[in-house]
């Protein structure tokens, strides 16, 4: 494992580069700090970056800021990026790092990912968070249902990145939003972006919309763990009506909206973001999420077990 600094790109204040051989891939990633691990998951056509204004808010953890297969300063390799190799693959670097009781944050696919890990190291994660996430309904974007056509993206490779991305982050209002769409384009144009990119869209999205939902596997988890949505009201990528759906789906889970957000709420409303996820860190005693469906089927048991029982005891009266 190394933790030299990558391609030139200077890491800022505070934080340090990593890289790990899996095999499979190189992946990338940026970390600060000491303490409880958290893991953070960009979206599509993203970046480690895209966390800079919300690590410095998570004090008295070790946030660690990973590049997705395909993405930022990570591996391109020649491979199928399914949304289950991308997560065997973060599963693996999670593994090799021995993290345990991780909190994940994973935005738009990143969050995809995030519900992905639970199939994959259930064990090793302590606390989800779902900023955005997609893989919890069927709308999204037009342009991506686009970038879904097979071999579009591949066909006229690396010239039709930089432009996904300038549309998908078109309402960022940051003002550092220009230099960081400059850094973005700098990781696009590495050869095998495309790839990565349309190998990843066609595996959750077709034309009707996303094919991955959260409920498909949901029933393969030994043990759901704590989880919590966090939606920018202001959405157009991914609807927020999503978020209201799987809370109304699942006992024991809360949908943290803002109001002034799109997308982007970590660029958008940072403090706001890292201050409902400190919360949800440092919450004690925070029930696990779980199906409403199975939570009634447990009340039916336990209510047969109780009538099981009182009837035992008159017999034995």
């Amino acid at each position: 494992m190394s933790r030299r600094p990558v391609s030139g790109l200077r890491p800022p204040v505070g934080t340090k580069h990593g890289e790990v051989d899996l095999g499979e891939v190189t992946l990338h990633w940026t970390e600060a700090g000491h303490g409880p691990p958290v893991l953070l998951l960009h979206g599509l056509n993203d970046s480690h970056r895209t966390w800079r204004h919300i690590w410095r808010r998570l004090p008295g953890r070790r946030v660690l800021m990973l590049d997705l297969p395909g993405h930022g300063l990570s591996g391109r390799p020649d491979a199928p990026y399914t949304l289950d190799w991308n997560a065997t693959q973060v599963a693996r670097w999670i593994e090799r790092l021995d993290l345990r009781d991780l909190d994940v944050v994973g935005h738009s696919y990143g969050g995809g990912v995030a519900q992905w890990l639970l199939l994959k190291c259930r064990p090793r994660i302590r606390r989800v968070a779902l900023l955005c996430s997609g893989g919890l309904g069927r709308e999204v974007y037009p342009w991506l249902r686009v970038a879904s056509v097979p071999f579009l993206v591949e066909g006229f490779g690396q010239r039709f990145m930089s432009p996904v991305a300038r549309l998908a982050m078109a309402r960022a209002t940051t003002s550092d939003a220009r230099a960081e769409m400059r850094h973005l384009a700098s990781f696009l144009r590495a050869p095998g972006s495309a790839r990565a990119f349309s190998r990843t869209v066609r595996d959750v999205i077709r034309w009707r919309g996303q094919t991955r939902n959260l409920f498909d596997g949901v029933a393969d988890i030994a043990g759901l763990p704590p989880l919590r949505l966090f939606w920018g009201a202001r959405d157009r990528i991914l609807p927020i009506s999503h978020g209201a759906g799987v809370a109304a789906l699942l006992g024991n889970c809360k949908l943290v909206r803002f109001g002034r957000s799109g997308h982007f709420v970590h660029w958008e409303q940072p403090e706001s973001l890292a201050y409902a996820l400190r919360a949800f860190f440092d919450e004690r005693n925070t029930p696990p999420v779980q199906l409403r469906t199975m939570r009634r089927t447990d009340e039916r048991r336990r209510t047969r077990r109780g009538a099981t029982r009182m009837a035992m005891d008159r017999r034995a009266a």
